[in-house]
């Protein structure tokens, strides 16, 4: 689970961009550095701060192509018997987890840890009478900047134990640094004192993080965490907290403690809903984005994720017929409820976000209608063609030629104002309902949830659910819309405790079959069948890390 130095540095990232630089985590530093080269100089001490970063999990198609979608009811794999598909059918336990994260996360609290142990005050390394008056001033930005890097290492230790903890519950809290053979003895902590703990190193952060880097050598310090990303995961920590998985008294005081922290993230006033969603996902600074991570320009995203019938695609992740039926009508129903829905022309009046997210048959798409029909350029009869009738759209680079290799720079989300809506939504309606507020939260749910539902763009109308329990059940779908292809849904269904029902039965999807130039079939099939178990909310620690505990560590009740 833990390294010495000399096993850490040859892994360590110079950068990993969050917001709006390239991910350069491919550049790595000189493996002949010792612990006392690495903290002697502002370079290398900032250099071992950055890269700490690396160790936040990676998004997109992770699981060799897959994404974590495909491991639940809104998607597939096109792919065979890949990490993804172990997930999906619960081919996965206590020896082997595709997304398990144990090490890599424990490794970045590692080197926090380090951090912030050696990265002491940058002032008290050299003389500042020997430095010039043009020496002093760069000198002084080295040390706010390690000031504000020592400020982000609380910050990311709290988001690898919230990573941790929506993985494995209850968790070790390891505040020292350790080597491999110091690792037993430690046990899991309840998961009340996680959560404790995972406020007061936000609570840390915040004393020194910036809130903005605006203006501030914006090339160089952009993809650096602020105290925004602090205050959202804070909200993010809390409603976990609140939900159902760990709040089974359904104890309102902890809706009430998320629901404050988000309307806080809210009435900050730094951030707001970007005015296109579609173009949202390929954008990496707009005013929605609290942080995400900018990846080096590549077009593996496009060739997992292109129709089959463009050249240079390979297929990739198919969006269910499941999370298709999702998507309410432009009236704010759902389809069993507006009789305008026909179910040979089902994608006419639907959310726009549905377009913006999916492509379906006979969808517009690099110059052409798409043919997703039996025996077209995209459909059933093509190596890799999808599974499901559909292909994903969010994210990916349209205007990309494979055939001439070009490549475009995209960027994964970690936190956005939309989810921060949703969030406060969910958690408003536990404590007062749809419409009810509070002197500290003069927002109601309802009026949470329809700001977001009326983005410019996507325009649907407010919701019209007057009960707790039937706007949960509103809050929850637009959750799966609104944050399709996010990592959401995966850990939404297990703090939900609605894995029977959701991950445990067939995803479906569609048969297009044509009949004319101009007519087509519509069938509605099942395509794959998965498996879900109760115990499956949480993951098991992996039999290694049990092994090396020696008997510290107990395992996740049900494995």
């Amino acid at each position: 689970m833990m390294m010495n130095i000399k096993q850490m540095i040859p892994m360590l990232a110079l950068l990993l961009a969050c917001a709006c630089v390239e991910d350069v985590l491919d550049r790595r530093m000189d493996t002949n550095y010792t612990e006392e080269q690495v903290f002697s100089s502002y370079t290398t001490i900032r250099n071992f701060g950055i890269g700490i970063y690396s160790h936040l999990p990676a998004g997109f198609d992770r699981f060799g192509g897959g994404t974590l979608a495909s491991a639940t009811d809104d998607a597939l794999h096109s792919g065979q018997d890949g990490q993804v598909q172990q997930l999906a059918q619960g081919n996965w336990g206590v020896f082997s987890n595709p997304d398990d994260q144990w090490g890599n996360l424990y490794d970045g609290i590692r080197k926090a840890n380090l951090f912030l142990e050696n990265s002491v005050d940058f002032e008290n390394t050299i003389l500042r009478d020997t430095i010039t008056e043009q020496g002093k001033q760069t000198y002084q930005t080295q040390v706010n900047d390690l000031g504000w890097l020592r400020a982000e290492a609380h910050f990311l230790k709290a988001f690898f134990y919230f990573e941790l903890t929506k993985r494995y519950g209850e968790v070790p809290i390891i505040e020292e640094v350790l080597d491999l053979e110091d690792v037993a003895g430690y046990e899991r902590r309840p998961y009340g004192e996680c959560v404790d703990h995972m406020l007061s190193e936000l609570d840390l952060a915040m004393e020194g993080m910036r809130d903005t880097w605006e203006g501030y050598d914006e090339n160089r310090m952009l993809g650096r965490a602020t105290t925004g990303a602090a205050m959202a995961l804070k909200a993010r920590i809390l409603l976990y907290a609140a939900s159902p998985l760990h709040n089974p008294e359904n104890d309102l005081s902890k809706w009430q403690s998320a629901a404050q922290a988000a309307y806080e993230v809210i009435n900050s006033g730094r951030y707001g809903l970007f005015d296109n969603y579609g173009n949202l996902f390929r954008s990496s600074d707009n005013t929605e984005i609290i942080l995400s991570r900018r990846y080096a320009a590549s077009n593996s995203l496009e060739r997992s994720m292109y129709p089959v019938g463009f050249t240079g695609a390979l297929g990739g992740t198919n969006p269910s017929q499941n999370l298709v039926d999702a998507y309410q009508t432009i009236n704010g129903l759902s389809i069993t409820e507006d009789e305008r829905y026909d179910p040979q022309h089902p994608y006419q009046n639907r959310d726009p976000r549905l377009q913006m997210s999916i492509l379906t048959h006979g969808a517009s798409y690099k110059g052409r209608p798409l043919e997703i029909w039996r025996g077209g350029l995209d459909g059933p009869g093509r190596a890799r063609a999808t599974k499901t009738g559909y292909y994903q759209k969010k994210y990916v680079d349209e205007n990309l030629d494979l055939l001439q290799n070009r490549t475009s720079v995209h960027a994964w989300i970690y936190f956005r104002y939309g989810e921060i809506l949703l969030n406060y939504a969910e958690a408003m309606n536990e404590v007062h309902g749809p419409d009810g507020t509070s002197e500290m939260m003069p927002w109601s749910a309802r009026e949470s949830l329809n700001a977001l539902r009326a983005r410019p763009g996507v325009g649907m109308p407010p919701v019209t659910a007057d009960s707790k329990e039937a706007f949960r059940t509103m809050v929850r779908n637009e959750r799966r819309v609104e944050l399709a292809f996010e990592e959401h849904r995966y850990w939404d269904v297990r703090r939900w405790m609605t894995g029977m029902d959701h991950f445990n039965s067939a995803v479906r999807g569609v048969q297009v079959e044509k009949i004319s130039e101009n007519e087509f079939s519509l069938e509605y099939v099942e395509v794959d069948d998965r498996f879900f178990a109760p115990q499956m909310n949480l993951y098991p620690i992996q039999a290694e890390e049990i092994n090396k505990s020696k008997g510290s560590l107990s395992q996740t009740p049900g494995w």
